[in-house]
């Protein structure tokens, strides 16, 4: 099967001038047949049966951190310590006891929930400037159009 072995017993090879062949040994004589346990294929496949079962154990669902909107079980207001942005935890105090102000653990979220933000609104904005182009206000240049998001990415990053 793998590496030159067969699962399902012996197999003799050989060459001839026309190219190379292959025959199964037959069974012995008087109706019982040969069978062997090969244990070098299942050996062989062992490596692929753990690689399977931790990557099933370790990929193991757990719920985000926070969410940048209130939905569900995330409904406790947290805002970012660089630029104000308002996100949801589950849990006051549990997030505190995780993520105490002032640490690593606690920036490192406050980073992610900005980028996470930024990138909300940057696709928000697309979205405006795609609805302005081909929209209503694409007939009637006069009109003043707000762009929402767009402001608010300018008003945050600049």
């Amino acid at each position: 099967m793998f590496f030159g072995g067969s699962p399902f017993g012996h197999t003799t090879h050989f060459h001839n001038a026309r190219g190379f062949h292959q025959r199964r040994r037959r069974p012995s004589q008087g109706g019982t047949q040969d069978v062997t346990f090969n244990l070098g294929a299942i050996m062989q496949l062992l490596p692929v049966l753990f690689l399977v079962l931790f990557t099933l154990i370790g990929n193991s669902p757990s719920d985000p951190v926070y969410s940048l909107h209130m939905q569900g079980k995330y409904n406790a207001r947290e805002t970012t310590t660089m630029r104000g942005i308002d996100f949801y935890v589950k849990s006051h105090s549990k997030f505190d006891r995780e993520y105490p102000k002032g640490t690593y653990a606690r920036r490192r979220v406050d980073v992610a929930v900005e980028k996470d933000y930024r990138q909300f609104l940057e696709n928000e904005c697309w979205r405006e400037r795609m609805r302005y182009r081909g929209g209503a206000a694409g007939r009637n240049r006069d009109a003043k159009v707000v762009m929402k998001s767009c402001t608010k990415l300018s008003e945050i990053w600049g």
